[in-house]
Order: C-alpha cells, then structure tokens, then sequence
C-alpha cells in the first residue's frame, strides 16, 4: 500500500532498490554463462585466462605449447633468480649462526673450567682446610662459594641453550640451502631444454617425448612455488629471543649436586 500522498514508503523504496540490484546482478551472472556454454570462442578466452592465472593443464600445454614453453622460460628464469638469492642470503646467515656457535662453545667451556675449579676449592674446604677457600686468586666463603657456582651453571645452561639453538638453525639451514641447489640445478637443466624444443614446437613438432618435457617442466614449476611459499629459517635474533626464554637460573639442589658429585 502506498503512503500518504501516494509516496512509497522509505522501506519499501530500500527493498526495492535491493532487488533491482540483485535482479541485475542475477542477470549478469547468466548472461555469462550462457555466453561461456553457446559461444566457443568466449569460452576458449575464458579458459585461457584461467590457465594463465592458475597453471596449465594438459590439454592447454597441448593446445599452446609455444606459450606455455615461453611461460615457463619466463617463471624457470625468475625461479633460478630468486633461489639464487634465497642460497646466498642463507649462506650469508649461516656464516654468522657459525661465529656465535663458536663464540658460545668457547663460553660453555670456559664455564666448565671455573666450575671444576670451584667443586676442586669446595671439596678440599669441606675436607678439613676449612674456610675461605681460595679460587682464582680470591677467597671465597662457603656461602659465596656456592652463591658463585649457582651463577656459573646459569651461564652455563644459557650458552649450552643457545648452542642448541644454533646447531638446530645451522642443520635447518642447510637443508634449506640444499633443497635451493637442486631446484636451481632442476630449473636450470629444463630451461635449456626448453629453449631448444621451442623452435621445434613452433615448426609444429609437438611429439610424445616434448609433451613428457611440458608435464615435467609444469611439476617443477609447481615444486618450485611451493618452495617458494616456504616459511624462511628464523633470524639470528629471533634464535637468540628463543634461546633466552629457554634459559633459567639452576636451582640450589642443583649447586649441592654439582659440588657434591
């Protein structure tokens, strides 16, 4: 019913401009795909767009091998840049994983070396020298004695963690660097091949053995965006952020054990 007036109603205005846009839109969508189903040259148009944004199937490297060989020289040849580089920055990581791996061995060890020291004074006190007991040229009371070794095995697990961490970042980069030298060496071996197939295909020449080639060649390229997608190894930071997190102080049961033992 109309208002007053004659004049629709607001709501009834909204709901009917709803529907013509709905109408439209429903229109749309068949128009499309009755033009996609009855006209062969729109659907071929559509299905190549489709491939071209969502990879080739079988029956498109066959119906264009010449622009799938020319894609796929294109995607091999950004693919061999961009794990080139990926190698590189990853090497370059694991130069500096080695120098901290280095550097935090040396601090464990040097840790060990004044922990025996100090479980040697310790011992000899408690053994009828009594106290202080001298280490490194200082006199240490019972008490501060053991205050210092509960510090020393601390550090001791801070650094031993942070090794952890480093050799995991070390073996995960090497996988890592060594998974990008084979789709390097992959992408490189089919692009030469490809560079000559493609004068052959182009003399329409397409044979079982060039069709072979497209499908190994689409196989690396999906391997190969795979790859790709890949999380990156963690950054020495982020390593160093985990590994002190991981660290905590020992424990006084721990201090006795250790002297002790």
């Amino acid at each position: 019913m109309s208002g007053i007036g004659g004049a629709t109603p607001p709501g009834r205005d909204a709901e009917m401009t709803g529907n013509r846009i709905f109408g439209a839109v429903f229109a749309v969508a068949v128009l499309g795909a009755i033009a996609y189903f009855a006209l062969p040259g729109f659907r071929t148009k559509v299905d190549k767009t489709y491939d071209k944004h969502f990879g080739w199937n079988a029956e498109a490297r066959r119906s264009d091998p010449v622009g799938f060989i020319e894609y796929s020289i294109e995607k091999l040849t950004a693919n061999i840049d961009k794990f080139t580089e990926a190698r590189s920055n990853l090497q370059l990581q694991q130069a500096k994983l080695a120098d901290m791996k280095r550097e935090n061995d040396g601090k464990v060890a040097f840790a060990e070396k004044q922990l025996e020291a100090f479980k040697g004074a310790y011992q000899v006190a408690g053994a009828g020298k009594g106290w202080p007991a001298s280490v490194a040229g200082k006199s240490y009371s019972e008490a501060d004695l053991k205050s210092q070794v509960k510090v020393l095995l601390s550090q001791k697990a801070g650094y031993q963690g942070i090794v952890t961490q480093l050799d995991a970042g070390i073996a995960t980069s090497d996988k890592r660097v060594m998974e990008l030298m084979n789709h390097i060496n992959d992408s490189k071996a089919k692009l030469s091949l490809l560079k000559a197939q493609k004068e052959l295909v182009k003399a329409n020449q397409l044979t079982a053995e060039t069709e072979k080639l497209l499908t190994e060649v689409n196989d690396i390229l999906i391997a190969n965006e795979a790859l790709a997608q890949k999380s990156p190894v963690r950054t020495v930071e982020e390593m160093m952020k985990d590994a002190n997190e991981a660290e905590g102080a020992a424990g006084d049961p721990e201090t006795e054990a250790f002297l002790n033992g």
